[in-house]
């Protein structure tokens, strides 16, 4: 009898988030064990998962990214090995939903139920961060400047999708956030050797983030390495262009930004710098990044 787990965020899916994980459970094999536990506030899927993770084999989580993080977060606070925490799986209801476009879940309860019990387990890197708050996992990428300006000020009274339609619903927001930041040099390091300057930094563990983008087609989170991406001081018009890079094509190959691979890295600033974890604002840095290779063992459906 395989045991489930699923935590269910209220909020997501326009307010069917547990509607969606009860379809879940109630198409799963009456063979399998499974109980359904709706999340209560900011946190508490971090809590749930650390709590009762290890009482099953499997923990869904049904909400957005930031549901999906808050659980990897839970799970990875108990310092287990990667054997002993339960298999991870994802049913897709929330308004970004990046996670979805870089592993391919489905979001169709019906059909999640159907595959899970043959469902495809691979151990998938995650990268934890170290900064003044505590450590925090991210599954899917790290941003710091840009990058997590333009997060905050999507979350900022967030409303609806937060795909391509979220951002222009939102774009006034957006371009007065982007305009006011002052973006102050980031050092960086990799994995103990300095790799330079930059005004904004994506770490990413995936291919595909949302809006469409591509940031290195070349991040795979099954390698064991994370990718690194320095976008480089410019003026504003050649910011555009790098945002329009994003979208078209593949950040990492355009003219003037830096790529590497590394383990390790370390984020620092003299200016105020936000960092943001799977589509998450967190904090500022400093931030030291490590890479946890098959940390979590992942359900594929």
């Amino acid at each position: 009898m395989t045991s489930y787990l699923l935590i269910a965020n209220p909020a997501s899916g326009s307010g069917r988030g547990c509607h969606r994980a009860d379809l879940l459970a109630n198409s799963l094999p009456d063979s399998c064990q499974v109980e359904v536990v709706e999340t209560k506030c900011r946190g508490s899927a971090a809590e749930i998962a650390a709590d009762r993770g290890s009482d099953v084999d499997r923990v869904i989580a049904v909400g957005g990214d930031g549901t999906l993080n808050e659980i990897l977060s839970g799970l990875m606070a108990r310092g287990l090995p990667s054997k002993a925490r339960p298999a991870l799986g994802f049913l897709p209801s929330g308004t970004g939903n990046a996670a979805t476009r870089a592993f391919g879940f489905s979001s169709d309860p019906i059909l999640v139920a159907r595959s899970l019990p043959t469902a495809p387990v691979r151990p998938v890197d995650v990268g934890v961060v170290t900064h003044a708050g505590g450590e925090r996992p991210f599954l899917l990428w790290l941003g710091a400047g840009f990058d997590a300006v333009l997060i905050a000020a999507l979350h900022a009274s967030r409303t609806g999708r937060m795909g391509v339609t979220g951002l222009l619903r939102k774009l006034p927001e957006v371009l007065g956030a982007l305009a006011r930041y002052q973006a102050p040099d980031i050092e960086v390091e990799v994995d103990g050797t300095e790799f330079g300057v930059a005004c904004s930094m994506i770490l990413p563990n995936v291919a595909k983030i949302p809006f469409g983008g591509t940031v290195a087609e070349t991040a795979d989170p099954f390698d064991g390495l994370l990718d690194i991406v320095a976008i480089p001081r410019g003026s504003k018009l050649r910011l555009t262009q790098l945002g329009l890079s994003l979208l078209v094509s593949s950040l990492h190959r355009a003219r003037g930004v830096r790529h590497s691979l590394g383990t390790r890295i370390g984020l620092r600033s003299e200016g105020d710098v936000p960092f943001q974890l799977d589509g998450e604002p967190v904090g500022k840095l400093p931030v030291d990044v490590r890479l946890e290779r098959g940390a979590v063992r992942l359900l594929l459906t």
